[in-house]
């Protein structure tokens, strides 16, 4: 049972390789009139999801886009960026408040003057993101306070030069939840599993082979988010072969699978601002704040 539950925290401690998917990006034709207007965010629109195309389809520039050094991660971290690239099938991006402006940018031996794009807010529409190896429906991107060196994005590639944070807006389907499955090798004890989510319910059904036994389950229950870090699941109802199991046998099985999702294991400042649950999806709205920095003592 704890197999169903545990899915909802998105494979989360999974760590199954994704880099073969490196040469799925297709390379698009990039078609754009010159422009003047600078602020006209139908001349910035294609470049930058031609840039973000390229970005989110290679992990390697996906880590080389300087957006988490911005976010303060160490290179160490950065080099684990690869692992989550989204590798989406189709994306748009939306722009909000654009400004060019010049500035000095440092390097090695010396500081250059570059022009930047800074925008209010950047928000970039993913759809069929790779996730290890699931596909989740649709995530959305924002980098609000956001801002690109020009030199790279007139080249189709994409450099932060400032970031203050990355939201977050992920919606995972029931059969996202299923395909999660097949990440965990005690899943083979289940089969026939359908999974329904209705708003604030998520009611499961299947069989699970004990031994040389085979048994039914029916469970429902809830969200219950703990923290910005933490969301446990409360199983409201669990039957076995249409018996009612009693609370203290279905209380330590959550305690086993609770939390079902927990960010203080992971490396990276990622917090929930809101979980819930919607007619066939999960919504999870969250953010990667700066990295922490943690006190020794």
């Amino acid at each position: 049972m704890f197999l169903i539950i545990a899915t909802i925290s998105f494979a989360q401690e999974s760590a199954i390789s994704i880099s073969s998917k490196d040469n799925l990006f297709v390379e698009p034709k990039l078609e754009i009139a010159s422009s003047t207007e600078t602020n006209n965010n139908l001349y910035w629109k294609p470049k930058l999801e031609y840039a973000f195309t390229h970005t989110f389809s290679s992990s390697h520039e996906f880590a080389a886009c300087q957006l988490f050094q911005k976010l303060d991660y160490d290179l160490a971290e950065i080099a684990e960026i690869r692992k989550i690239t989204p590798f989406p099938a189709t994306l748009t991006v939306e722009v909000d408040g654009i400004t060019e402006e010049s500035v000095m940018i440092q390097n090695s031996e010396n500081a250059t003057e570059s022009k930047i794009l800074k925008f209010k807010n950047l928000t970039v529409n993913c759809e069929k993101v790779h996730y290890f190896d699931m596909i989740v429906e649709k995530v959305k991107f924002s980098f609000p306070d956001s801002s690109v060196e020009l030199d790279y994005l007139d080249k189709g590639r994409l450099k932060f030069f400032s970031a203050s944070k990355i939201g977050l807006e992920i919606l995972v389907s029931e059969s996202d939840i299923l395909e999660v499955l097949k990440l965990y090798p005690k899943a083979k004890a289940l089969s026939g599993v359908k999974v329904t989510l209705s708003p604030n319910k998520c009611s499961s059904k299947g069989r699970v082979k004990l031994g040389i036994l085979v048994a039914e389950f029916k469970f429902n229950g809830h969200l219950n988010q703990i923290s910005p870090k933490k969301v446990n699941f409360v199983c409201d109802k669990l039957t076995i072969n249409s018996i009612p199991q009693p609370r203290a046998f279905v209380k330590s099985i959550m305690n086993y699978v609770n939390p079902v999702y927990d960010s203080t294991k992971l490396w990276i400042n990622l917090n929930v601002e809101n979980m819930k649950i919607m007619n066939g999806y999960v919504e999870t709205k969250a953010r990667i704040d700066k990295k922490e920095i943690k006190n020794a003592n």
